[in-house]
């Protein structure tokens, strides 16, 4: 086996060796030498010490081994760490020689790594302090866009009568690409940790809109944006009392504003005739068991944010669910919504049952019933009467979800609608319609709704493009809406 030879040390490398072995000795043991009482005895210790570290080299040198790892032991033997690191050296010359790169790199191998250094963590106290408040925080939001084609293509470009689609919200341009919503949302939802959160709501597009025109009459043109803000507290009554203050989205109907939540991408009849959109007022809610919760409201009104009369507007809703897979909503609304002047009282009553028939099947029932009281003047002969009329409305609307497979959902709606007073849609009628919606999830912030949707009256009520041989009695559309999640 090949041998190396040791370089001579002549007297300034010999110097420099013992320096750099003194200097590494004091780092690794100097609490030896503080441990002397004068200047004699360390000269002395350092000394003894170079004496030893003489022999211990001479012995390496005997050893005859290539390679060999010299094991450096305390000066006192008292089991303390090593005075120096273990060198690899190699023998065969009377002057040591530094072994090969190859025998120095796998010593290094050897040597135990530094201890880890303890993360800092991070002080955010101070100026940070206020960070704690958006601790459970969420943010989100939504894109709703969509297309739509009236085969009556009504002159207008509008599907239904009236500018603003008055059986259809939000989808109701023709044969036009709209962008009918983009949602913003912050929420903090309260526990019994977090006892104050809050709901801001922010919509922008022609559905805001539409939602918010009760509010133009009193010039809150601002509140066009805000969906949703309310203030919500817990209070430690019981289960926990919550209750909410500001202004939120109804607690009526099985379909609402937010298209993320709705079956079909179309709103219905009873969305758009026959329940409010929002209100702006005091909620208190309380979970009496785990399968009964009880809500109080007590607001200005229907889509108002300020009072449009004197009078304030109560209701309560119930929610019940004897079983994971039966839920049950009773809700009830009562309070004067005519202008100043009027002291009618307006009712609701609103009901929805959900069954889930098998693990792919579910049914959905809504039914609604509203009154109120209309003051017509009118010409009974020649004289001018102001009658007081009792007024009402009703409808029912029956869904079925087949969700065939986690990404693919067949919905089919249908509705019945009667405004005998025209106190609704300005027309003494009886509106039906049938919905077919597929739904497919392309991913998980990516909702496509294809949909077909048949509308018919007993009354010439819907808008054509003016040929005779339209009829103004149905309707039929074929529409596709996307909803993006973020």
């Amino acid at each position: 086996m090949k041998k190396y030879n040791y370089f001579r040390i002549n007297k300034l490398t010999r110097n420099l060796l013992w320096a750099g072995l003194f200097f590494g000795w004091m780092a690794v043991s100097g609490t030896e030498l503080i441990a002397q009482g004068t200047v004699e005895e360390r000269v002395a210790a350092l000394e003894a010490r170079i004496q030893q570290l003489e022999q211990q080299l001479a012995a390496a040198k005997g050893a005859g081994t290539k390679g060999a790892v010299m094991d450096v032991s305390s000066a006192n033997g008292n089991n303390a760490r090593p005075s120096i690191q273990p060198a690899v050296l190699v023998t065969s010359s009377p002057s040591p020689e530094l072994a090969p790169v190859e025998a120095a790199e796998s010593a290094m191998a050897m040597a135990p790594p530094p201890p880890p250094q303890a993360p800092s963590t991070p002080d955010f106290t101070g100026d940070f302090e206020g960070l704690n408040f958006f601790k459970g925080v969420k943010f989100g939001g939504f894109l709703d866009a969509y297309y739509n084609f009236d085969f009556n293509e009504p002159s207008d470009a509008t599907v239904t009568n009236g500018g603003g689609g008055l059986y259809r919200n939000f989808d109701f341009n023709h044969n036009s690409l709209t962008l009918s919503q983009v949602d913003f949302e912050v929420m903090k939802a309260v526990s019994e940790s977090a006892p104050l959160g809050y709901m801001v709501q922010m919509d922008f597009g022609p559905t805001a809109s539409l939602v918010n025109l009760g509010d133009f009459a009193t010039s809150n043109i601002t509140g066009t944006h805000f969906m949703q803000y309310y203030l919500s507290g817990r209070v430690p009554v019981g289960k926990g009392l919550t209750l909410d203050f500001g202004k939120f989205v109804t607690q009526h109907g099985a379909e609402v504003i937010d298209t993320r939540a709705d079956w079909n991408y179309s709103r219905g009849l009873l969305f758009a005739l026959a329940i409010p959109y929002y209100h702006f007022g005091l909620r208190a809610t309380y979970p009496v068991s785990d399968k009964l919760t009880l809500t109080a409201y007590l607001v200005n009104g229907w889509n108002n944010v300020i009072d449009n009369n004197g009078g304030k507007t109560g209701g309560f809703q119930l929610l019940w669910n004897p079983t994971s897979r039966v839920s049950f909503v009773q809700n009830y609304m009562v309070g004067q919504e005519q202008p100043e002047g009027n002291d009618s009282i307006r009712h609701l009553w609103d009901t929805l049952l959900t069954v889930k028939l098998h693990d792919k099947v579910t049914f959905m029932a809504n039914y609604d019933y509203g009154m109120d009281r209309a003051y017509v003047t009118e010409f009974i002969g020649r004289r001018l009467i102001e009658r007081n009329y009792h007024t009402h409305w009703s409808g029912v609307a029956g869904y079925l979800k087949f969700q065939v497979t986690p990404t693919f959902a067949l919905i089919p709606r249908f509705e019945f609608y009667s405004d005998p007073m025209a106190v609704t849609t300005g027309t003494r009628q009886q509106l039906k319609e049938f919905t077919i919606t597929p739904e497919f999830i392309v991913s998980n912030n990516l909702v496509m709704r294809f949909e077909y949707r048949h509308d018919w009256s007993n009354e010439p009520t819907f808008t054509t493009s003016g040929d005779l041989k339209d009829d103004p009695k149905k309707q039929d559309t074929l529409g596709v809406g996307m909803i993006l999640k973020f």
